[in-house]
């Protein structure tokens, strides 16, 4: 007979079933059009650029712990390879990967780093390339890893999964 697996404690886990692909996909585009959305709102209204996009970054950085609008909608969840709620930190690292493109190009528009000049379209330039590698290879990693998990999934020791 074979028994559910259990903790430390012997109490038996969830049985947890892996997001599909699909949901992933659709929840992330729903999340990074609602981040893009606050980053204009908080333009507009209140804030220089460079600040609204790190505020939005780091929203997007902690969207797994707080609560992600897109895998609410989809009805899926970021929890940890044994089963629990993602913390901040489990958060942050498993968006890490994502966001590092992000915050970059917020810090060359608005001038903190790289060249000056018409040199920054070179450095924004870069910097979107180096963005599109990443997501690129996210995507490969979600469709070879067992599980579908990404590379920030590996990282964080995490997984997605229905709710």
């Amino acid at each position: 007979m074979n028994l559910p697996p259990t903790d430390e404690q012997g109490r038996f886990l969830p049985e947890l079933r892996t997001a599909s692909i699909f949901s992933r996909y659709f929840a992330k585009a729903a999340d990074i059009t609602l981040g893009g959305f606050l980053i204009v709102v908080l333009t507009l209204a209140v804030l220089p650029y460079p600040w609204a996009a790190l505020i939005g970054a780091s929203w997007f950085m902690l969207t797994d712990w707080l609560g992600s609008p897109g895998k609410w909608l989809l009805r899926i969840r970021a929890v940890t390879l044994e089963g629990k709620p993602l913390g901040p930190v489990g958060s942050f690292k498993r968006n890490l990967v994502l966001a590092l493109p992000t915050v970059s190009h917020a810090l060359l528009v608005g001038g903190w780093i790289g060249l000056q000049g018409d040199g920054r379209k070179w450095d924004a330039g870069i910097v979107l390339c180096v963005g599109i590698v990443i997501v690129l290879g996210e995507f490969i990693g979600m469709v070879m890893q067992p599980e579908s998990r990404r590379w920030g999934d590996v990282f964080a020791r995490s997984c997605v999964v229905d709710r």
